[in-house]
């Protein structure tokens, strides 16, 4: 058996074609005349790598872009998601300003199957909640060979992704005969680290041989990388939403200075809840490793069996500050705009709070597979795989506890002001009880107090066992009929998603002045957000407190008998899925007006049952903590649920490619494809959640009989191909999803859970107030309570039975919309012959028949994601440097429904956001080179907000990152 050679024929190719594979297209390869055997001939480096890349989509059925590595153990990027956003269509969702999850052509992480070798692979989040979107920082890419994009479906491709379906292909020793080496390290430097290591490690290496004649093969790889940064941002939890005529019929302080201007069609108003800023300190240390053995026992056998292992740790420290804004009830001076948004708000009393977070998941991958190649006959190949794989997301602060927050704040605030009228950033600003002389701080340690504490947990389980068997019959008549793929399949997922939350007392703030020692200065520089205005020197108070966050608790755990732990947890969710798929593809090669045309033309079944259990503690009632904090009582006991719901689908697919001329292609693809519902959506319980603050008291209903989404795709193509690795194109795209979930809102009330804010004392007490002059803020009201007596031994204000019933929002995702997406893609690669210099563009507009009625507070309906996408490249490859400079940009876009302290449907805007990225290579010999890379080296910024740009709910200013390294090969 001779790896180095092969013969090239029409059938052949077809055949790679159908099957997805192209490998043969990943060289440059000569032919002596008269001679069927030809020679492969590596090509390496950038050029090399887009040359194969560019032969992966020429040859393709349908529409499908690839990367491929430049040489064994080095991919483009260190991060697949950073080299995938480089693909026409292609946009990256980023996660402390690394790739984290892909959206393609408008349709988001949830709408793309990711594969690993055409396998599904499990995922999970340590949230409680279970998810189909795949990590990509969960994966190194040093054992990565390619990424292909199908953008089209096929017959032969696992259904799940109405988007794409991103299949990773790993290094295989068969791939590279011989013996193979490649061993790296790096030093990687975020700019913006303030606490840890300055320069982080990364290791990795991959070894591969063949032996026997070629006939066995082991390969491994290895890496491990640790990372630190620092992430500073504004952040608004929400903008609570109200009607005009419940704003002045009692919502608003009838003793408030109010400039109304507002313009708002339906009567509309929003007012921001919790304003504040943070200092987040991240270490992220990723392990990656893959054994992979392969076994030729004879010339039409091919045995292989792998084993592929990641872990992902996140640690985090986040020091947050900022002032609570109560509501309209509270305003002593307000300024409305023509929106209707409270763009200047002044709110009597309250604290400065200092909050500390710490946050610690592991996430761990495993894969264990097996696959066999028959070559039964020179016309009929069978091919067989089988894996097994999980994936565990869990806390790592002990006990599956994910997260631990402990709030202290200042008591000497007066009153406190926001003015979001005219910066970024909104200005924070308070007058204060006490002022201090020139120059001295007016908060002081002494003002501090403690509040509580609050321990979240969770746990997720994913496991996928999956069989698959395929093969190929071959026409050896040489009619129109070239081959025949068939295929089928048996999938098992199970996912088991736990959470659970708990809080415990800290004083309540009662222990004024008790916790100085604890409390340290720090004082903002100019720089602190200074691209925002409203940051840097615009800042009003420009510093805050900070503290030793175990050495606080440690002293609250004992001066109040507590222990800050996870009580448990209170949400227990279970989904089984069995798919079972059949598929038959046709290929077919003619002619049309002398032009060479190839039709695949195919057909899937797809049958899924599911099953979902829950088990729930169930909600008793609420209780006021303290003015801005409220608790839910739960049952002891555990309520069970389980619910089924099956669904059966057939998937077609048609793809026509016609040679116009030897270099100009022509594409019509159409195909069916699908996407199954949200994993969280699909609860078979109804939950309430554990922090029922006034307008934020909602639930979650699961529907386990949502349907799959389905799309049929309709895409049309003109492919240019002037050089080895050059090329333009155009496509156009339609898709017509059906089955769209939508979040509807209900507005429940249960017999047994009563409202103490809206009580006849409550109520009282704001008469009271209000006719004395003053303003009914929450802090107010429940100091009158509690001093007339309506708090318990605890200082809570528990319901009661005369109590009005507390209004739930209950959300519950249900199919009830269609949509239509279009777009035009537009790429173009050229190299400029033989300077060594090439450049790349692309450009994605897409289009649909969604839009999100920011005017309206009703339930809408739209598709997060939806945006224009570009990126422009320029190459370097030769005399042994390579290069690369790359700026991708992605325009404004609805990047997600709901916001935390809204009240109701609110919407999250992402601004149009750029990134320039570099990378250079040395080769000192043919075995040593050195690398340099640079991330976001313009530190580009990033801003969220809500309906109108006034509304900010994030402003975060991402740093640049660099790495250098080297690398050695043989």
């Amino acid at each position: 058996m001779n790896k180095g050679l092969f013969s090239k024929t029409r059938i052949a190719t077809s055949l790679c074609l159908a099957l997805g594979i192209a490998g043969i297209s990943t060289v440059q390869a000569e032919t002596a005349t008269g001679a069927e055997d030809i020679e492969v001939i590596q090509v390496k480096g950038i050029r090399g790598s887009l040359q194969k890349s560019l032969n992966t989509k020429r040859d393709a059925n349908g529409v499908v872009d690839a990367i491929t590595a430049e040489d064994i153990g080095k991919f483009p990027d260190t991060n697949l998601a950073e080299s995938l956003q480089r693909i026409t269509g292609v946009a990256i969702d980023r996660v402390n300003g690394e790739g984290s999850k892909v959206t393609v052509r408008g349709f988001g992480p949830e709408f793309n199957l990711v594969t690993l070798n055409d396998r599904i692979m499990p995922t999970a989040q340590a949230s409680g909640e279970s998810t189909r979107s795949f990590e990509f920082a969960n994966l190194s890419s040093d054992s990565v060979s390619a990424v292909e994009v199908y953008k089209t479906g096929q017959a032969n491709l696992a259904s799940g992704g109405i988007g794409s379906t991103i299949n990773i292909r790993t290094a295989r020793p068969f791939d590279n005969p011989g013996t193979k080496a490649s061993f790296g390290i790096k030093g990687h430097h975020d700019t913006g680290v303030v606490t840890g290591d300055k320069v982080t490690p990364e290791l990795s290496g991959i070894l591969s041989q063949t032996l026997m004649d070629d006939r066995f093969g082991i390969g491994l790889s290895a890496s491990h990388t640790v990372r630190n940064s620092n992430i500073k941002a504004a952040t608004v939890d929400g903008w609570r939403q109200f009607k005009g005529a419940d704003l002045y019929a009692g919502g608003l302080n009838p003793n408030a200075n109010v400039e109304d201007n507002n313009q708002n069609p339906y009567d509309n108003y929003f007012y921001a809840r919790n304003i504040g800023f943070a200092s987040e300190d991240i270490e992220r240390k990723r392990t990656n490793a893959q054994l992979v053995l392969q076994f030729a026992p004879v010339d039409t056998l091919e045995l292989t069996a792998d084993y592929t292992y990641s872990k992902l740790n996140d640690i985090s420290n986040r020091d947050t500050w900022g002032l609570w804004f109560d509501g309209p009830g509270s305003a002593t001076d307000a300024v409305i705009d023509e929106n209707g948004t409270f763009v200047k708000v002044t709110e009597q009393g309250g604290d400065y709070s200092g909050t500390m977070h710490q946050a610690a998941t592991e996430n761990e991958n495993k894969s264990l597979g097996f696959n066999a190649k028959w070559n039964v006959s020179d016309n009929l190949t069978l091919r067989f795989d089988a894996h097994n794989s999980s994936a565990t997301s869990d806390g790592d602060l002990g006990d599956s506890i994910t997260s631990r927050f402990f709030i202290a704040g200042a008591l000497n605030i007066a009153d406190k002001f926001y003015d979001a009228s005219s910066t970024e950033i909104p200005l924070l600003g308070a007058s204060y009880g006490t002022l201090n002389p020139a120059g001295e701080p007016h908060l002081q340690p002494e003002d501090y107090a403690t509040l509580f504490a609050g321990v979240l947990g969770g746990r997720n389980e994913t496991n996928v066992a999956q069989y698959q068997f395929d093969g190929t019959w071959e026409n050896a008549s040489m009619d129109s009929l070239t081959s025949i793929d068939f295929g089928l399949a048996y999938t098992e997922m199970d996912t088991h998603a736990q959470s659970g939350y708990s809080q415990h007392s800290a004083g309540w703030y009662g222990n004024k002045g008790q916790v100085a020692d604890f409390m340290s200065y720090v004082g903002l520089s100019g720089n602190f957000l200074d691209g925002f205005s409203g940051g840097g020197s615009d800042m009003l108070i420009p510093y805050y407190y900070t503290y030793d966050q175990n050495e606080l608790m440690a002293w609250a755990e004992n001066e109040y008998d507590v222990t800050y732990g996870l009580d448990g947890f209170s949400d227990d969710h279970k989904i089984k899925e069995k798919t079972t798929s059949a598929f038959v593809q046709f290929n077919v090669e003619g002619e049309f007006n002398n032009m060479p045309i190839y039709v695949v033309a195919g057909l899937r079944y797809e049958q899924t049952d599911v099953e979902a259990s829950s088990l729930q503690r169930q909600a008793e009632s609420i209780f006021w903590m303290t003015p801005t904090e409220w608790g839910t009582n739960y049952s002891d006991d555990w309520t069970p649920t389980d619910e089924k719901n099956d669904y059966r689908y057939f998937l077609p697919n048609l793809d026509v490619k016609l040679e116009i001329q030897d270099n100009l292609l022509a594409r019509f693809s159409y195909s069916k494809t699908m996407t199954r519902a949200n994993l969280g959506a699909m609860r078979a319980t109804t939950s309430l959640t554990a922090q029922p603050k006034v307008g934020g008291r909602t639930g979650f209903a699961g529907n386990t009989q949502l349907k799959p989404y389905l799309s049929d795709n309709i895409d049309l193509s003109l492919e240019y191909y002037y050089g080895d690795a050059s090329y333009v194109s155009l496509g156009f795209f339609n898709k017509d999803v059906e089955n769209f979930q939508v979040n509807t809102t209900e507005y429940v009330f249960f017999d047994h859970i009563k409202d103490p804010f809206i009580s006849d004392a409550a109520n009282q007490a704001r008469e009271e107030i209000i006719n004395a002059g003053g303003t009914p803020t929450d802090y107010e009201v429940f100091n009158w309570l509690i001093a007339n007596g309506y708090g318990d031994e605890n200082g809570n204000i528990q319901q009661a039975d005369g109590d009005p019933l507390a209004e739930w929002q209950i959300i519950r995702p249900n199919n009830v919309e269609d949509l239509n997406i279009y777009g035009m893609e537009f790429a173009a690669q050229h190299w400029f012959g033989e300077t060594g210099f090439g450049a790349g563009l692309n450009y994605t507009y897409t289009k649909g028949d969604t839009h999100y009625d920011v005017e309206k507070t009703d339930e809408q309906f739209a598709l997060p994601g939806l945006s224009d996408t570009a990126n422009f490249s320029i190459f370097y490859d030769k005399y042994d440097f390579t290069g690369r400079l790359a700026y991708n940009w992605r325009d404004k876009f609805l990047s997600a429904m709901g916001q935390a302290e809204s009240g109701g449907p609110a919407p999250q805007f992402t601004e149009a956001y750029g990134q320039l990225d570099f990378s250079l290579s040395y080769a000192i010999t043919e075995q040593i080179s050195l690398q340099a890379e640079g991330i976001n080296i313009l530190g580009s910024k990033q801003r969220i907000h809500g309906r109108y740009a006034e509304q900010m709910l994030r402003s975060q200013q991402n740093e640049a990152r660099y790495a250098l390294g080297a690398r050695f090969v043989w």
